[in-house]
């Protein structure tokens, strides 16, 4: 059989814009705008200050822009840095179906990528259609597998399919994409142990996993070589990663390539916290509202939780109901809701500071439970919710699919409202104003540079 690889690696390599479908171009638009919206709102948090110094200290060079900063680096680093800010509030989109975060390292790799040989705007737009539509892909022959054992498939499947991004704006052969496809599985990782206490290395996953595809990049380009069955062979990614029998639909990676699009199923978030948490987060944000619930007549809460995020978001208890840091609060499913149904919203500022450790909310929190229920299907981000009342009267509900996934997918005004509402923590209405005004003319840009230099935090913000 055919390895999968070279297949991809020939479709990237040819892939041109003429080729996009105009809702895959509108798409990779809004992607640009979402994922520039929430690095410039992390970039300031102690978290973004962190990378952001490593990124620059790692390495000098003046290729490729970090978000938010005045300074410019490699573009390894500036992609590392980047795909890191992205993550760093859990604020990015996620495919539904393979539980990936495909424009965190895609974007990062591709904005490093163009920048560092001056490509025009038409060449970023179809780099992020290649790389989010191969990380859709690629998590699809094995959709919910790498959770189970502690990966993340957001960087391991997330920098192969960055690499092509790469592959493809520095004009690389087919036959050096898929070269580059086996070096970047060897530097494949993401391991899941921060859930537990709430560290940041998690966040690192999509940096890490946009700086091996420049890593691999540059290796291919000088010749390097890399195995053809990075993905299939008897120690590719999916059978050393995964356990041995883990049912794999190899023919995912490549079936109906660039007649049916799989990234135009892939959800904004609308919450900055786990995917999986926003369901029941909507369905208390509804019972509260219909029937005028307020904290001190809730006597209990029952969640119904897909089995597969139960491990995420709802164990341990101990841990969920006393997070460490803004981090491990944003995988807390307890928190999470005790915050909805106790303020009406779930925002930005309920992760910032000490804001998770509020008594009021911790002690709500407390007095909900969770019950795992069997998945049926598909991965949906689903989740039912009952209240019981003081007075004995239950109120309850379920949410099919989150708001912003699936048919309720956000249009361009609630992602640019979104844009808006993430960018605007830290940049005031003209820049951001600037900013919407370039990305949804990005494909007709003739270089990126600009757009980026206007992600620069104003004077007086941490850079």
């Amino acid at each position: 059989m055919t390895p999968i690889g070279p297949k991809l690696a020939a479709w990237s390599a040819g892939l041109r814009f003429a080729d996009l479908p105009g809702e895959v171009v509108a798409d990779c638009r809004l992607r640009l705008l979402d994922i520039l919206g929430i690095s410039i709102a992390a970039a300031p948090l102690p978290i973004g200050t962190a990378v952001r110094k490593a990124g620059i200290a790692l390495g000098g060079g003046r290729e490729a822009t970090v978000i938010g900063a005045a300074g410019r680096t490699s573009a390894q680093n500036a992609a590392l840095v980047n795909g890191t800010l992205a993550h760093a509030m859990d604020f990015d989109d996620t495919h539904n179906e393979s539980v990936m975060h495909p424009s965190a390292p895609t974007l990062a790799a591709s904005l490093a990528a163009a920048e560092a040989v001056g490509a025009h705007g038409r060449e970023l737009i179809v780099a992020i259609a290649i790389g989010n539509e191969l990380g859709c892909r690629l998590g699809l022959v094995a959709p919910g597998a790498f959770h189970g054992v502690g990966i993340h498939p957001t960087s391991a499947l997330g920098a192969p399919a960055a690499t092509a991004s790469v592959g493809r704006l520095w004009k690389l052969s087919p036959a050096r994409i898929a070269a580059a496809f086996g070096i970047s599985a060897s530097q494949a990782s993401g391991v899941l142990e921060a859930y537990s206490d709430g560290t940041w290395s998690k966040t690192l996953h999509p940096g890490w996993a946009a700086h091996a595809a420049i890593v691999a990049g540059r290796l291919a380009q000088s010749g390097f070589t890399g195995p053809a069955t990075a993905f299939d062979g008897r120690y590719g990614i999916f059978k050393a990663l995964l356990p041995a029998g883990t049912r794999l639909d190899t023919g995912a990676a490549t079936r109906g390539l660039g007649q049916r699009w799989t990234l135009l199923e892939t959800a904004f978030k609308l919450y900055p916290n786990a995917h999986a948490i926003h369901a029941f987060i909507e369905g208390a944000l509804a019972l509260r509202g219909r029937h005028a619930i307020r904290p001190r007549d809730i006597a209990a809460v029952e969640l119904d939780v897909p089995e597969e995020f139960v491990g995420q978001i709802a164990e341990p208890r101990a841990a969920k109901l006393a997070p460490r840091t803004s981090t491990h609060a944003r995988a807390s499913l307890f928190y999470a809701v005790a915050a909805a149904l106790a303020d009406g919203a779930v925002t930005t500022a309920h992760y910032e500071g000490d804001a998770f450790k509020r008594r009021d909310l911790l002690a709500l929190a407390r007095r909900i439970t969770h019950v795992p229920q069997p998945r049926g299907g598909a991965i949906l981000f689903s989740g039912g919710v009952r209240i019981r009342l003081r007075d004995g009267s239950v109120h309850e509900t379920f949410v099919d699919e989150a708001n912003g996934t699936g048919s309720r997918r956000l249009d361009e005004a609630r992602v640019v409202e979104k844009f808006a509402a993430t960018a605007g923590t830290v940049l005031g209405a003209g820049a951001i104003d600037r900013l919407v005004a370039l990305v949804l003319r990005a494909d007709r840009l003739e270089a990126i540079g600009p757009l980026l230099a206007a992600t620069r935090l104003p004077r007086g913000a941490p850079s």
